[in-house]
């Protein structure tokens, strides 16, 4: 009997589908089919691809608020969060990569110094079939600019949603299917983690995967069996910097949103607050006060700040990161409470006993917490914050807050990260024009941007001579010979710093290339 893969509304309990998960015996077949569709979708070229995808944009529009009601629905988020978080970036992804991939993807010339006689251009072709594996707390814009991305450079895509999501990513599907992307170039599969592991066993050109470091950890041994490239975006323990000159109110919101959007479920939240410590009590007691003001509940009927939380699962890392901060003395300065029904959890702010050392040796300081809970502490200098906000094994989001761009500048250019934004925070990863991704265990690979496009392509390097009045047997080819040598060893002192070296080596260079081709002969 098939496994059954339920999708809940985590506001509400409600069941609102039971699918079939994908029999594992039916992938062979699967990519199959998507590699002979892949081989037509890479002969239509860039432009034509881009006109699919401005139709995907026209059909997602035209869906937009059905989107959002379902997103809401099966990820328990606010509407708003639903619009701004996850489909409005993916709008701005098709529109980006529709105008720039044709030329992204043209052929790139590359200037040769030394040999004008010859021309080497870069071309970039399709990888294949890709693997796209997502998560659930964006079910949408994750997948969707990796699906984005994949189509436009003319690859097919096998995509599995998180299994908390499954009609999400149902529902991507079906845009592309409305919007006229052809049969087998994006297939979609319903399943758990047995699913994803038969996927990279039946070695996708590539697998691209968003997700824990637990789980990444794990993709990546299983394509290295293979030899299979991946691209991993896992976890973060995201440090915002709040310096003394900083305007409180701008700082407190900020946190705010950055700590507690989409319930804290990111991988860029902020979970760590760095405080300079002559303001870090007024800091404090303000985002207290506003964290106090947010609503949380249900989503479905109303406006509210805060849902549910999406993922069973995670409640028991909760659990045990907030329990160990009881045990340990820290200071609960608000939240720290599940609802009765445990669907909510308070939005939490924690802080450590006295000057808030104690808490930076805690759980919910040092790893990622993934739910509406922030971890402050203070810092003394500059250099302090820099040091403690790299200390940890993330490296995917800072942030600096400051009256000074200088020194939000001087700051941003220190911070292990992939990204830093200053007097902004988490964003950026709905921006198509910019890199995202990370470093130490957050992963490696980057998604939208140029960057990110050039990951879903081969590069070869095409190299030939200007014409064919250009072609004659090089000065290297055998056999080899004292003059020849000679000729090359003293071309090098042409790379001389000194302008009296240069200039001393020309006659050495001019002898020995007279002697060659009067003396030696080329095979």
């Amino acid at each position: 009997m098939p496994v059954q893969i339920v999708s809940k509304n985590p506001a509400t309990g409600e069941v609102l589908a039971s699918l079939d998960a994908t029999p594992i015996e039916t992938l062979p077949a699967l990519f199959e089919r998507a590699r002979q569709a892949q081989v037509a979708w890479a002969l239509i070229g860039p432009r034509r691809r881009a006109d699919f995808l401005f139709q995907l944009r026209e059909t997602l529009i035209h869906r937009l608020d059905d989107c959002a009601d379902l997103i809401t629905r099966e990820a328990g988020k606010p509407k708003m969060e639903s619009l701004i978080n996850d489909l409005f970036p993916s709008v701005e992804l098709l529109t980006h990569f529709a105008n720039r991939g044709p030329r992204l993807l043209a052929d790139k010339r590359i200037h040769l110094r030394l040999l004008r006689h010859r021309k080497s251009i870069l071309n970039y072709w399709p990888l294949g079939v890709v693997v796209v594996i997502s998560p659930w707390n964006y079910p949408f814009m994750l997948p969707f600019g990796d699906i984005v991305m994949a189509l436009m450079a003319g690859n097919a895509v096998v995509f599995k949603p998180s299994e908390v999501t499954p009609l999400v990513g149902l529902k991507i599907q079906e845009l592309c299917d409305e919007a006229g992307i052809p049969p087998g170039i994006i297939q979609t599969v319903i399943g758990e983690g047995a699913l994803g592991a038969a996927l990279i066993q039946n070695k996708p050109d590539k697998v691209f995967f968003t997700g824990s470091v637990i789980t990444g950890k794990r993709v990546m041994a299983a394509a290295a069996e293979h030899l299979i490239p991946v691209n991993l975006e896992l976890g973060g323990k995201d440090p915002m910097i709040i310096l003394a000159d900083a305007d409180l109110d701008f700082a407190t919101s900020a946190a705010l949103w950055g700590g507690f959007s989409n319930s804290g479920q990111a991988c860029a939240s902020v979970e760590r607050i760095l405080v300079q410590e002559s303001i870090a009590e007024k800091f404090t007691a303000l985002l207290k006060q506003k964290v106090e003001s947010l609503r949380q509940g249900n989503p479905g009927p109303g406006n509210v700040d805060l849902g549910a939380i999406c993922y069973e699962k995670q409640k028991a890392t909760y659990d045990t990161q907030l329990k160990q901060a009881r045990d340990e003395n820290a200071n609960f300065v608000t939240g720290g409470a599940f609802s009765d029904d445990r669907r909510y959890l308070a939005p939490t702010v924690i802080t450590g006993s006295g000057a808030g050392e104690t808490i930076e040796s805690l759980d919910v300081y040092r790893e990622e917490t993934f739910g509406p809970v922030v971890a402050v502490t203070t810092f003394k200098t500059p250099a302090d914050a820099i040091r403690k906000a790299n200390d940890s094994r993330y490296g995917l989001m800072s942030s600096v807050i400051t009256r000074s761009h200088a020194q939000g500048d001087r700051i941003a250019r220190q911070l292990h990260a992939g990204g830093v934004t200053i007097n902004e925070v988490m964003y950026t990863a709905g921006i198509a024009e910019t890199p995202w991704g990370g470093l130490k265990e957050t992963g490696f690979g980057r998604t939208h941007s140029d960057e990110g496009l050039y990951e879903f392509v081969n590069v070869r390097h095409i190299h030939s001579p200007r014409s064919r009045f250009f072609v004659f047997k090089a000065l290297w080819w055998f056999p080899y010979g004292p003059y020849q040598y000679a000729l090359f060893r003293n071309f090098v002192e042409l790379y001389r710093r000194s302008w009296f070296d240069k200039l001393r080596a020309i006659p050495l260079v001019l002898w020995s290339a007279v002697q060659f081709f009067k003396r030696e002969k080329r095979v």
